[in-house]
């Protein structure tokens, strides 16, 4: 054999690298997701005063994405089995750009409450079909640390939005960030159609070791979670028996309750409680949103080590998740009575801790769901959508009720969000990761 053989067949048994760009492609899309979804939080107060919103109606503004949100979960996903994550994922994009526009010209209440809904609508499907993209791409070893991944490109997103909106605002004013993310949108879909395919095998760039490495089939038939169509109701049965998807669903409503505060109210409850600027409201939320991106990166190495190291799977997603929402409640709880500044910094390793269940989320929904990973994430996230509607309402009211006490106490605000998570322990206590679905 020549050498230039030898070096070719040494080439073609090291696997290519394209799952990679899959997941930095993904993570780079709920990036631009979360740009409109969390950069309305510094907008709050401009928009309420150009556009002559309450507190109580605003509540309602920042609720009715999830509203959207909620409505489409599944349909979402089922979209991405029907025509594919190529088609379906750049087509949600195309739609939340179309929605951000809407809000960027949008002249009334009514106007702009139409365009969060239509931005939840678009949205919604994100989840379950970049899921089962991880699913498809990704080995069953490695898939902690790209969930991980998902959830800290989701929280940069957070992080970016909320910088730069609050330093857009006051020489742009609020429109104008929203049309620029909308642009980013676009590139990314088509970008994203141009270069993805649904299965490894697929793609013109992968070798056969990559795809034997991913544990992927070669063939392009249909994968096991787009067939059987008449098993539909038999795996519903299933999930509304199964006691780990319905304590999974719970965990989801309490976490998303408190991550919603943090994308909607917080800036404005930091200029009311401490009397921060706007700018300064939204620096101090880019770093308790930064908190949850590194708790998010943390989650997901813990997911596999532990994983790696005692092959449980209670302990590395299940148990893993107690401790750290445990922590967290204790955190917000004794941010309430410290300096203002301090509080702050107290919040931040409260979020940190709250991150590390954001791929266990996904990664537990695999576990459970298997073959059917898409339907069952898409139902957690339905779930966590009653927690992120009701936030942005409840703390609204709560917000008119404190004004409205002699002494006002912002203290309650705190309070409210130890007890949610002290649920959300509660809930991942009671999960069982192999309590799987049937085939």
């Amino acid at each position: 054999m020549s050498l230039d053989s030898e070096n070719h067949d040494a080439l073609h048994s090291q696997p290519t690298n394209i799952r990679f760009l899959v997941v930095a492609s993904l993570g780079l899309g709920f990036l631009l997701a979360y740009l409109p979804r969390a950069g309305i939080s510094p907008m709050v107060i401009p928009i309420q005063t150009d556009l002559s919103i309450n507190d109580a109606d605003m509540g309602h503004v920042l609720a009715v994405f999830f509203a959207g949100y909620f409505f489409f979960q599944i349909p979402g996903g089922l979209l991405g089995q029907k025509w594919g994550n190529r088609i379906a994922l750049p087509l949600l994009q195309l739609m939340s750009a179309l929605a951000n526009v809407l809000t960027a010209v949008a002249y009334s209440l009514g106007f702009i409450w139409f365009s969060r809904f239509l931005l939840g609508l678009a949205q919604a499907g994100m989840v379950p079909c970049s899921a089962q993209v991880i699913k498809n791409w990704i080995p069953e070893s490695q898939r902690g640390t790209a969930s991980s991944l998902m959830g800290s490109f989701m929280s940069v997103g957070s992080v970016i939005a909320t910088g730069l909106t609050a330093v857009m605002i006051e020489p742009f004013g609020w429109r104008v960030p929203l049309i620029l993310f909308s642009i980013f949108s676009v590139c990314w879909a088509i970008l994203f159609f141009l270069y993805f395919r649904d299965r490894p095998a697929n793609h013109p760039y992968t070798n056969s070791a990559e795809v034997e490495l991913i544990g992927q089939p070669e063939k392009s038939e249909p994968l096991p979670d787009e067939t059987a169509p008449e098993k539909k109701s038999s795996v519903a049965l299933e999930m509304f028996t199964n006691r780990s998807v319905w304590f999974f669903c719970l965990q989801s409503i309490f976490r998303a309750f408190g991550y919603a505060f943090f994308i909607t109210w917080y800036p404005t409850y930091l200029q009311n409680s401490s009397g921060a600027s706007i700018k300064e409201a939204g620096l101090l939320t880019m770093l308790t949103l930064m908190g949850v991106v590194l708790g998010t990166l943390t989650g997901g190495k813990l997911i596999d080590v532990i994983y790696k190291r005692t092959g449980n799977k209670y302990s590395s997603r299940s148990l893993l998740c107690v401790v750290s929402h445990l922590l967290c409640a204790l955190c917000i709880l004794l941010s309430a009575w410290l300096d203002p500044t301090l509080a702050v910094y107290l919040i931040v390793v409260g979020t940190f801790l709250s991150g590390i269940g954001n791929p266990s989320a996904w990664v537990t929904s695999m576990d459970l769901g298997g073959t059917r990973t898409s339907i069952v994430i898409a139902t957690m996230n339905m779930a966590g959508v009653i927690g992120a509607y009701s936030s942005p309402i409840v703390v609204g009211r709560l917000f008119e009720y404190i004004k409205s006490m002699e002494v006002p106490n912002w203290n309650l605000v705190l309070f409210l969000f130890t007890g949610i998570y002290l649920l959300a322990t509660l809930c991942w206590a009671c999960i069982d990761p192999d309590q799987r679905l049937s085939e």
